[in-house]
Formats: C-alpha cells, sequence, structure tokens
C-alpha cells in the first residue's frame, strides 16, 4: 500500500506541476497579447495629439500671417499658462497663408520639425513624412499632401495647400 500511495503522490504532483505551468504559461500569453494590441491603440492616440497640435499650429500661423500683412516667413511664438515663452521658431509661409512644404519628404519632414519642433517619434518609433502629389493621384494640385505614420500603421494627413490635418 505504500508503494501504490507515493506513486499516486508523484502523479498527484506531476500533474499539479503541468497545471500550474499551463496557467503560467497562458497568463504569460494573455498579457503579451494584451500589450502588443494596447502598444498601436497608445500610438495612435499620441499620433492623434500629435495631429491636433499640427492643426492649431497651422491655424495659428494662419491668422498670424494675416495679422502681420501676409509675410513670407512668421516668427511663432509659445508661451505657458504662466505667460512665460516657451518656444520661438520661425516658419516659411506660402503665398496661400499656410506654412511652406517643399513637395519631397523632406519638405515634409521639416513642415513636422518647423511647426511642431518635436523629433519625429512616437514613443520611441520613428515617424515617416511622405509626400503624396495630388496632381498625380487626382489631377488637382490642391489634393498634395503629407503623411505621417508610424512603421506600423497609425497616421495622419496634412493638406498643404488647405491646411487641413485629417486624422486617420
Amino acid at each position: 500500500m505504500n508503494q501504490q500511495s507515493d506513486s499516486e503522490n508523484r502523479q498527484m504532483r506531476l500533474i499539479m506541476q503541468v497545471a500550474v505551468v499551463l496557467i503560467f504559461s497562458s497568463l504569460m500569453a494573455t498579457f503579451i497579447w494584451y500589450f502588443e494590441d494596447s502598444e498601436e491603440d497608445l500610438q495612435q492616440t499620441t499620433l492623434d495629439l500629435l495631429a491636433e497640435e499640427m492643426a492649431r499650429s497651422v491655424v495659428s500661423a494662419r491668422w498670424q500671417w494675416e495679422a502681420e500683412g501676409r509675410p513670407t516667413r512668421i516668427l511663432q511664438i509659445q508661451y505657458d499658462r504662466d505667460g512665460n515663452e516657451t518656444d520661438r521658431r520661425p516658419i516659411p509661409m506660402s503665398h496661400l497663408g499656410w506654412p511652406k512644404v517643399e513637395p519631397s519628404a523632406e519638405g515634409c519632414d521639416r513642415l513636422w520639425k518647423t511647426v511642431l519642433n518635436t523629433p519625429m517619434q512616437v514613443n520611441n518609433f520613428k515617424v515617416y513624412g511622405e509626400f503624396f502629389d495630388g496632381v498625380k493621384m487626382s489631377g488637382k494640385a490642391l489634393d498634395s499632401m503629407c503623411r505621417f505614420r508610424v512603421s506600423t500603421g497609425p497616421y495622419f494627413d496634412y493638406r498643404i495647400y488647405t491646411g487641413q490635418v485629417i486624422k486617420q
């Protein structure tokens, strides 16, 4: 009886060990799936915030351009809530009153750096600026745009000649 009892105990311990390993593995798989799934949401949220900031900055630049008599370049100054200057940057303006963009990916990159004044990065992922020529896309130059995207998917568009920011 003693051997049978020892055998049953070993068998029971083995079953418990397998159960613990299975539970641990399923928990790890669940956590990996959850964090992998939420990473894109975090990137999308961050890009949405940057798109809103770009929209505010280009509209602000437009109003400043109008107020200053439509110069080819404005000096945009930003302040914190206490009225202290936090940022100062020159922005070249187009004849239509929106921040000027050279028709290339490099021009889109410069727009990002000029208008947002932040590195082209979202959560340690590089942001790519792509230029899309409106004439080639739809036959209308006014449809030209810059697309700012993270390599894994989320993006927003900036219409060069209308100043419109379009979130994905």
